[in-house]
């Protein structure tokens, strides 16, 4: 009997350190905060999804930023592929290609004292954070031409 509880004793505490292991592997990365040291890092192409909050039935829009530069003001592009047509109707014919597509070019990213990138130009802005780790990403939220959402993207 004694032999058995000390197994089942040492399989518990086993099992806790397994899942604490897991557990710890799964924690979230730490937002990074961006500085002049790392715009270096920031640079290439970068995929994911936009999510409009104004249209949440709409499906996500596949969406890649380049960062082109690593110095500041920040330049690069978005792409917003394939609006869905709510979306898209919302926003001025001259904001869209053929096929609902839009693209952003902007040449005025700032780091906040927050460590974020921020860009605007009049009403329109972005605002992004960075998670550096083993697949860097950028999470935030935008306002274009009154529709508002958020972008999660991954490093490619």
């Amino acid at each position: 009997m004694r032999k058995s509880m000390k197994r089942i004793i040492g399989l518990a505490g086993l099992s806790l350190f397994l899942v604490s292991m897991v557990m710890m592997g799964c924690a979230p990365v730490p937002k990074t905060v961006i500085t002049m040291s790392t715009l270096p890092t920031l640079v290439g192409k970068w995929e994911g999804w936009t999510s409009f909050t104004d249209y949440p039935q709409a499906m996500p829009v596949l969406t890649t930023l380049e960062i082109s530069n690593d110095t500041v003001p920040v330049q690069g592009r978005i792409t917003l592929e394939n609006l869905p047509d709510r979306v898209a109707f919302a926003l001025p014919a001259d904001a869209k290609t053929a096929g609902n597509n839009i693209i952003i070019n902007f040449s005025n990213g700032m780091i906040t004292t927050s460590g974020t990138l921020i860009g605007q130009s009049g009403r329109d802005f972005l605002e992004l954070t960075y998670y550096a780790g083993e697949k860097p990403k950028f999470e935030g939220w935008f306002y274009y031409y009154g529709a508002k959402g958020t972008m999660r993207l991954t490093k490619k």
